[in-house]
């Protein structure tokens, strides 16, 4: 009867023990099921060539995990303060992006020309909704090209939109001017605007263009208040021909393959002093081996 009795007793520990880690996947389960969720969804805008580009960003969080949320439905507004247009329903790439461009004109605005846009993210029965919104002036950047006294002049215009939908300058404003590359945007210059929205800089020398010599200048007024992201393009052949720039050839330096000299002349003189050392140290072991020999005592 005892051996029964240890036996039960030793076969219920087994099972016990054997369905103790799947309850305790379970609490797991259900306390990650217990996180609370967050949706987060952000604006960009962007003001160029007559027309606005939206882009709205959406993403979840649960605890300290940030996810993006792919193939969310997001609906995007514009307003004048009481009346608001649907500019359309997009739904979000893998990276959680939704972007929507759209014709600057017609767009609803209040009486000094402001457009509040907004994006909102319904939500559904994983995630709570969420929106953004942002309101901006419709602006617009032109760039001119002139040659003056042998010198290549930039110079740029901005103006706003009033409240009679008529074109007025945009005063005291700073505007960055770029020239695009392969991976980037590099900046060549600023201008500040006077009081009629104008302003001219010296183009540089020496920028390497297309096989033309065509280089495409951006002007962009940048995270501004009252206009937000507004850029301008234009192209004009005043870059160097790339088939007359020099190629590049492969330099000493610590990113290309070829080391550079002084490198390869330490390593030599650091290796050099080590396989020194061990022809000393075998130096030393010979010579104590011959010492040993002769000191050795003859009875």
């Amino acid at each position: 009867m005892k051996r029964v009795f240890a036996f039960v007793l030793f076969f219920g520990t087994l099972i016990s023990a054997a369905f103790q880690p799947m309850n305790l996947f379970a609490e797991e389960k259900a306390d990650s099921a217990n996180i609370p969720v967050e949706s987060r969804l952000a604006l960009n805008y962007l003001c160029a060539n007559d027309s606005i580009i939206l882009t709205a960003t959406l993403s979840i969080k649960r605890g300290e995990a940030t996810l993006a949320l792919e193939n969310a439905l997001v609906e995007l507004t514009a307003s004048d303060g009481t009346n608001s247009t649907l500019l359309g329903k997009v739904k979000t790439d893998q990276e959680g992006i939704a972007v929507l461009k759209i014709a600057a004109a017609g767009l609803p605005a209040n009486m000094d020309g402001t457009v509040a846009y907004s994006a909102t993210f319904t939500g559904n029965s994983k995630y709570p909704g969420a929106d953004a919104s942002f309101s901006a002036k419709l602006a617009k950047i032109r760039l001119f090209f002139s040659i003056e006294d042998s010198l290549r002049i930039l110079k740029v215009t901005a103006t706003q939109k009033n409240a009679k939908n008529e074109e007025v300058a945009i005063p005291k404003e700073t505007v960055l001017i770029y020239v695009p590359r392969l991976f980037s945007f590099l900046k060549i210059g600023e201008i500040t605007l006077d009081e009629n929205g104008t302003g001219t800089m010296e183009f540089p020398k020496e920028i390497v263009g297309d096989t033309l010599g065509n280089l495409v200048v951006v002007a962009n007024i940048e995270e501004n208040d009252q206009f937000g992201f507004v850029q301008g393009r234009n192209t004009i052949n005043w870059g160097v021909h790339k088939q007359y720039y020099k190629a590049e050839v492969p330099s000493r330096e610590l990113w290309t393959p070829i080391a550079p000299m002084w490198m390869i002349i330490t390593l030599l003189v650091m290796l050099a002093g080590v396989w020194a050392h061990y022809m000393y140290a075998v130096y030393e072991l010979v010579m104590i081996k011959k010492l040993s020999k002769k000191d050795k005592p003859l009875f």
